[in-house]
């Protein structure tokens, strides 16, 4: 006597031809989870925000404010990574975001949530150094002379403080003298006026500006109130800058002519409020640069009388530079430092100083980077081509070696922070690397013709609980795809779409975006995604003619749906438009919404069942909703040597046994 007994449920195995597989596995699992072994049915997904946005990236905030932690959701249209600020008990709440549709940027608490959508205001990341060098002449003094030269800064309310002018031309005069400091250039603009603009090729308009003092290529600028080319009305991001002749180029296709008026505003403006510029001198033949004084950073002198015992501390950006504009993939590694990668170079922030991007900290390797990953203070590196490993503790002592393995990153938003290392999609399957090893996780899942099929550059991924969770829109679907990273033996799928994932580190949850708003993931007990599993093909070397099945469930579980308010809103339609208030002046002013009435609106919860589908030769031959853990009859007609079993249910179902005699039945599913 023959008898199938199907326990440990697994997934799928798309590689592998189905009737090389045990019984166990899939052919189909949509809509089920298979970690403990059962089929646990997944519960829906609950609202738990909403915004303005159409949400591509969600970043939960937190910051200490007034005594207390608040948390609040910030959302992106555009792929952000986002980090906090790596300086302890930050007392502004600062975080540092960056896209590859706009500069690094920082915000704060204040700046933040103020109105929605958050965050509501930023700044750019660093601040322009400035370009003029102060001159120096002198009044009064006798005796002992000095040569010195002068440089200044410009510092934020933040403490956040610029690279140097360049220095002054050395000054010699009377120790004792009053040293005066003259041409301090006042902050760079975050407006200004456009007085003329022409197309320079099919695709490219130059814009002349009245400055552009700290605009930098791949800065965004807003351009409005253009007569004539109305089209340069929007937003751009900067593709070259001529400094000589205060012009800027933008990518734009247009025929239309300028014809007068227009203005323009940094997209991420500088924090100038409150700024104020330090002077620096030299003291003796030491080339340093120390502290003297500061001023307001619209006072252009500074009238110097410090004896040299006086002096301050030495210059700490001497070689500083803001960000590359078009860093990306930013990240936080342990040792207080900030990276991400801007073309082909990896990028380096001085430690604890995110607005500190040294050129000696940035390293060129070949090909183009698409992700950035912390492994401890070690960065890996994910190219078009081959990762790149770069090892050591301090940003000036990275030592860069290339993973001799052909793997390229396809899709950023696919790939995932383990700690230490990260999956992400290449074109023939999912990949693992850390410091110490790469290797495809998927090789014993997907040949290179299945994974395509999903079209990996696709993926929009986080990892939670242990698994891999990948959006996906594929060549046949779009769905999303679910892998035990502890046990890649098989895949699992979710009947799902998603704009967004993310993983909230502060409570450990999964959330998904859909359009404008943001759900729970896997939390909503009264609406429960149906799953639904089919066995690979059962071959049998000879016709088998079942005669039972039997099926073992949670079936406490499957109780009546409540539908009370269903009955009472069908009585109240009985009374009559009156008692619904169905139509106009049905209720008392104010009693109801507009266009409302006393029908209640019915979301029904999800029918709690358990259906077995018996598959002969690949077609359904037999369906039964099952209530109970007892053996029923299967029809007599079926006789054939090729079988499959699917289950589609809301409730765990723990083993499915089908038998050619009772006898054997009660043996095998016990």
């Amino acid at each position: 006597m023959t008898a199938v007994n199907i326990k440990a449920f697994r997934g799928q195995i798309p590689r592998i031809s189905e009737r090389l597989l045990t019984p166990n596995h899939a052919t189909r699992a949509l809509n089920c989870k298979i970690t403990s072994g059962s089929l646990d049915p997944l519960a829906g997904i609950e609202q738990v925000f909403s915004t303005s946005l159409n949400i591509e990236t969600v970043y939960r905030y937190r910051a200490f404010v007034n005594g207390a932690y608040a948390d609040n959701w910030l959302t992106w249209a555009q792929d952000v990574n986002i980090v906090p600020s790596p300086n302890a008990n930050d007392p502004d709440g600062r975080f540092y975001f960056s896209s590859e549709s706009f500069e690094p940027r920082m915000s704060t608490y204040a700046l933040s949530i103020s109105s929605t959508p958050y965050p509501t205001a930023w700044y750019s990341l660093g601040t322009a150094a400035p370009t003029v060098a102060p001159t120096v002449a002198h009044t009064g003094g006798s005796s002992t002379s000095e040569s010195r030269s002068y440089v200044y800064t410009y510092v934020t309310t933040f403490g956040e403080e610029s690279p140097p002018s360049p220095p002054s031309t050395v000054y010699t005069t009377y120790v004792n003298a009053t040293w005066n400091i003259t041409g301090l250039q006042t902050a760079p603009l975050n407006s200004g006026t456009i007085t003329a603009a022409s197309t320079i090729s099919s695709n490219t308009v130059r814009v002349t500006l009245n400055s552009v003092f700290g605009i930098a290529q791949y800065d965004t600028l807003t351009f409005a109130g253009v007569v004539g080319m109305t089209s340069l009305n929007g937003s751009f991001r900067v593709q070259s800058v001529d400094v000589a002749n205060t012009r800027v180029t933008v990518s734009l296709d247009t025929a239309q002519t300028y014809t007068s008026g227009g203005t323009w505003a940094r997209n991420a403006p500088f924090n100038t409020t409150g700024m104020v510029k330090r002077i620096y001198r030299t003291v003796g033949t030491s080339g340093l640069f120390l502290y003297v004084g500061e001023v307001a950073v619209a006072t252009t002198t500074f009238n110097d009388t410090v004896l040299a015992a006086d002096l301050g501390e030495e210059l700490p950006t001497a070689d500083s530079s803001p960000p590359p504009k078009n860093l990306t993939s930013l990240i936080s590694l342990p040792n207080g430092c900030l990276a991400g990668v801007a073309g082909n170079e990896l990028c380096f922030s001085d430690p604890y100083m995110p607005y500190s991007w040294p050129v000696r900290n940035r390293y060129a390797f070949s090909g183009v980077g698409v992700a950035a990953i912390a492994a401890s203070n070690s960065v890996i590196v994910l190219t078009e081509t081959y990762p790149i490993l770069y090892t050591g503790s301090d940003p000036e002592g990275m030592s860069g070696s290339t993973l001799e393995t052909y793997a390229p990153c396809v899709s950023k938003r696919g790939v995932v922070d383990l700690g230490g290392g990260a999956l992400y999609p290449s074109f023939d399957g999912l990949w693992l690397v850390s410091t110490q090893q790469i290797q495809c996780i998927t090789r014993k899942l997907y040949r290179e013709e299945e994974w395509t099929l999903l079209n990996p550059a696709t993926f929009d991924a986080v990892f939670h609980d242990g698994q891999y969770y990948a959006y996906y829109q594929g060549q046949l679907e779009s769905r999303m795809l679910v892998l035990d990273i502890e046990s890649p033996d098989s895949v699992t799928e979710v009947d799902e779409s998603a704009d967004a994932l993310y993983r909230n580190e502060l409570d450990g949850k999964l959330y998904i975006a859909k359009g404008q708003k943001l759900y729970e993931w896997d939390v909503d007990d009264g609406h429960y995604y149906e799953s639904d599993w089919q066995s690979v093909a059962l071959q049998f070397p000879a016709p088998v003619k079942f005669v039972a099945a039997q099926v073992h469930a949670d079936y406490s579980a499957i109780v009546p749906v409540d539908t009370s308010q269903i009955t009472a809103n069908e009585a109240l339609i009985a009374l009559g438009a009156d008692a619904v208030a169905g139509h106009l002046n049905g209720a008392e002013l104010l009693a109801l919404e507009i266009n409302g009435s006393f029908i209640v609106p019915v979301e029904l919860d999800t029918l709690r069942k358990v259906q077995f589908t018996l598959y002969a030769n690949e077609l359904p031959v037999f369906t039964k909703n099952v209530t109970s853990s007892k053996f029923f009859r299967l029809p007599a007609s079926i006789n054939t040597d090729l079988y499959a079993i699917g289950l589609n249910a809301s409730v765990n179902v723990y083993n499915v046994t089908v038998a050619e005699s009772i006898e054997e039945l009660s043996r095998t599913s016990a």
